[in-house]
């Protein structure tokens, strides 16, 4: 495990090292599912490969008064693998990558009690998490200065205990600053 440990460290500062155009920016929806801020880094130059990673807040909640509510919230660390396309600032942005967190879940169903009218059941529980998620959009990318991304975030999981559902196509938008 130490050496995993070491080889994350070493893998990391060298993509630091070798890195061109750096940004960090704050996000709404997406990868994140409501906020969150991201660090994100070319590997060469300001297009082609890149990657990102951040750490955001989720809040999600729904409610039926036939059926009951139930809300979910946490914290997740999104990274991602993406691809710039286009030579000046305005870019079309592809990416790939997975959302892991810690969340908290809370519900509140209508059952069938033994007097045989119906009773609110309440209940919550804590647990790991993650999904999988694309992102297609649009980034104004400069070398320098102010950075814009806006797009869509389709997500899926594998349908396992851990994977999350949440909707298909989530849109996002994020500002930052670009080093």
């Amino acid at each position: 495990m130490k050496n995993v440990f070491i080889f994350l460290i070493l893998f990391a500062s060298s993509l630091l090292a070798n890195a061109q155009t750096q940004n960090i920016s704050i996000e709404a929806f997406g990868a994140h599912n409501t906020v969150g801020i991201n660090y994100d880094s070319r590997l060469k130059g300001n297009q082609g490969w890149g990657y990102r990673v951040g750490i955001g807040y989720s809040y999600s909640g729904h409610s039926n008064f036939l059926v009951g509510s139930s809300s979910i919230k946490g914290v997740a660390i999104p990274a991602e693998i993406n691809y710039l396309v286009g030579q000046r600032k305005s870019k079309l942005e592809l990416g790939f990558g997975m959302s892991l967190g810690y969340y908290q879940e809370k519900y509140s169903n209508w059952v069938p009690s033994s007097t045989g009218l119906m009773a609110e059941a309440e209940g919550h529980h804590k647990t790991f998490g993650y999904f999988l998620f694309g992102n297609v959009g649009y980034r104004f990318q400069p070398v320098r200065g102010l950075m814009f991304r806006l797009g869509i975030t389709p997500s899926f999981n594998f349908g396992d205990r851990y994977g999350l559902s949440r909707s298909e196509f989530y849109p996002y938008v994020s500002l930052g600053w670009a080093f």
